[in-house]
């Protein structure tokens, strides 16, 4: 197998800017972002925090390698000999990355000012994932809420027993993570076929079994919102909740590996405690039950799965919410059930007076739906 480009690294260590900062290499990962792209890099070299800065394009198809070319060695670029998608971009920066911590950054996102270097003050020896809230910000960079909502508690502390049990805890998306590389060693490379979309899904699955996780309400990053986003599918409702889905299942098959590495028990059924994977199966079974990938699954069994799951951190009230939600998934017809899945995942589709009540839950009555 050809192996992706590689010049020799460029490394600025931290400690020579800043005696209590940790090393640190951003891994930028590019596919056909190069609108963005200078953002992003523009972003880490602002944060003056001796970054070693290694930007990964996947093949892009766009002006991405120009962008790239045009830092000269402030970055090190890998150029991709063939598209491995994101797991693949992760894994070819991690080989050339010196730092003690590791920052993947996607490409379509930015640093917000000063967050780099606030999150490394916040180094601590033995702690292995570190995650941060994130701003959203539009095509222009414009700066809007917060990511993921504040009432959602950030999974902290010893998460090992819940992802052997549940198979997830609260977690952001790539951008919004830092990683410590004796974390990393322990995990790395990614499978780059079972990870193509959502590598971070991977990390974050299983390096919480091997040491802590510390989560801040600080925000590092910004989550930038755009109609190109290679994730999204709204129209398809069933075809997004089988990606997920298949995504769970790899997951879950990634945490029993390494939970018998360590000699830890972990659940044969992670799925039927994990609420956000209950949510795409009932999506699945309610839009396209033809295609379910689960056999022997039925929207009664989810409704009784999901009533059961715990909820960590949360308030009364949204158990009581919780509730109401699933036990009327169970007795609706389904075209109101579709209804209500609809408005529940595209808000634009929601009447207004849905949107209120949701802001009344919210505001009023303190209830978060997750």
């Amino acid at each position: 197998m050809s192996q992706p480009v590689m010049p020799e690294s460029k490394v600025i260590p931290a400690v020579a800017v800043d005696r209590a900062l940790p090393t640190v290499s951003v891994i930028i990962t590019c596919y056909n972002y190069g609108r963005f792209l200078p953002a992003a890099i523009d972003s880490v070299l602002a944060e003056n925090v001796g970054a070693e800065i290694i930007v990964v394009d996947d093949c892009s198809t766009d002006d991405s390698r120009d962008v790239m070319r045009r830092y000269g060695d402030q970055i090190i670029p890998i150029f991709q000999t063939h598209n491995q998608g994101h797991a693949g971009a992760f894994n070819a920066g991690w080989a050339k990355a010196t730092g003690d911590v590791i920052y993947f950054l996607d490409s379509d996102d930015f640093v917000l000012e000063g967050g780099l270097r606030r999150a490394l003050q916040n180094w601590e020896p033995g702690v292995l994932l570190y995650q941060y809230r994130m701003r959203y910000a539009d095509e222009t960079g414009t700066l809007t809420g917060i990511h993921p909502s504040p009432r959602l508690h950030l999974g902290s502390g010893d998460l090992s027993q819940q992802l052997r049990d549940e198979g997830r805890f609260h977690v952001n998306v790539t951008s919004g993570l830092l990683f410590a590389r004796e974390g990393l060693q322990k995990v790395m490379p990614i499978d780059a076929d079972a990870f193509r979309i959502s590598g971070e899904g991977y990390l974050v699955s299983v390096i919480p079994l091997y040491g802590p996780v510390r989560s801040y309400d600080e925000t590092l990053s910004a989550y930038r919102l755009h109609a190109a986003q290679n994730w999204k599918v709204r129209s398809d409702f069933a075809a997004r909740a089988r990606r997920g889905l298949d995504h769970d299942f790899k997951r879950y098959a990634a945490i029993r590996q390494h939970a018998a590495k360590l000699g830890l028990p972990a659940a044969d059924n992670l799925g039927d405690a994990d609420l956000p994977h209950l949510n795409d199966r009932l999506l699945s079974l309610s839009f396209a039950p033809d295609e379910h990938p689960i056999a022997g699954d039925s929207i009664a069994r989810v409704v009784r799965l999901a009533t059961a799951a715990p909820l960590h951190d949360a308030s009364g009230g949204e158990y009581v919410a919780r509730w109401f939600w699933w036990t009327a998934m169970g007795i609706l017809p389904g075209g109101a059930r579709r209804t209500l899945l609809r408005w529940k995942m595209d808000p634009s589709a929601r009447p207004g007076w849905v949107s209120g009540l949701a802001r009344f839950a919210r505001r009023r009555l303190g209830i978060f739906m997750h």
